[in-house]
């Protein structure tokens, strides 16, 4: 499984993602939970539906091999409750923020291959993103691909914690300022202000504890 998302990460790197989207079923504009358990499963990702908070549409919970978690929110659905006919997901997950300056989120989103990464001041968190749109058509094994890079995003940036010992402890905000984007608290007046990664934050809450330095989101088996 985990050769699997490197191969497709590499095959991304040599310019082989357009072939890679013409293989498989056809394409589609509209996708539900159940297609992308599917798909995850097929790198023997685990998948849990959760419902949200706030009767939105469920978010997928999602458990790799190594232990990490991510999330998997859907918008934009025909029917939201049961997350099916969606047209955009949200592929998000967390970390602490303990350790991190802004110089090191910069380099990361500088660098990465597909994610984008934020800082939650409220509750020092960092969270991590990616948007897949499928208006226009998207392929199975495109929408692979483009998991197969987040996830190879945040393995890159994991080790990186690792080896340079950096904490994950709950007690450090970034302590630089930069052009680093933060989510701002909500703003009644401006709800449009607020950058949505999922329709539970609690959920970010949780898996950026569980999110330790421990966890692997790609790993040899």
């Amino acid at each position: 499984m985990h050769k699997t998302l490197k191969l497709l990460a590499a095959a991304a790197a040599l310019g082989a993602a357009p072939a890679l989207a013409q293989q498989g079923a056809s394409l589609t504009d509209t996708v539900s939970g159940a297609d992308v358990a599917a798909m995850l499963g097929d790198f023997d990702i685990k998948t849990e539906m959760r419902a949200a908070a706030a009767g939105g549409p469920p978010s997928l919970v999602a458990t790799t091999a190594g232990g990490a978690k991510f999330l998997v929110g859907f918008f934009d659905c025909v029917d939201a409750a049961k997350a099916a006919g969606c047209k955009q997901v949200m592929i998000s997950t967390a970390q602490s923020s303990g350790g991190v300056e802004f110089d090191d989120l910069n380099t990361f989103n500088g660098q990465s291959s597909v994610t984008t990464v934020v800082y939650e001041p409220t509750n020092q968190i960092l969270i991590f993103g990616r948007n897949i749109f499928m208006p226009g058509g998207i392929g199975r094994e495109n929408f692979k691909l483009q998991v197969a890079l987040f996830l190879n995003d945040m393995q890159k940036f994991v080790e990186g914690r690792r080896a340079s010992a950096k904490s994950v402890a709950f007690n450090n905000s970034p302590k630089l300022k930069s052009k680093i984007a933060s989510i701002a608290a909500p703003d009644a007046a401006d709800p449009a202000a607020t950058l949505s990664i999922s329709h539970d934050p609690s959920a970010e809450i949780e898996i950026a504890i569980g999110n330790s330095l421990d966890v692997d989101f790609t790993r040899d088996q």
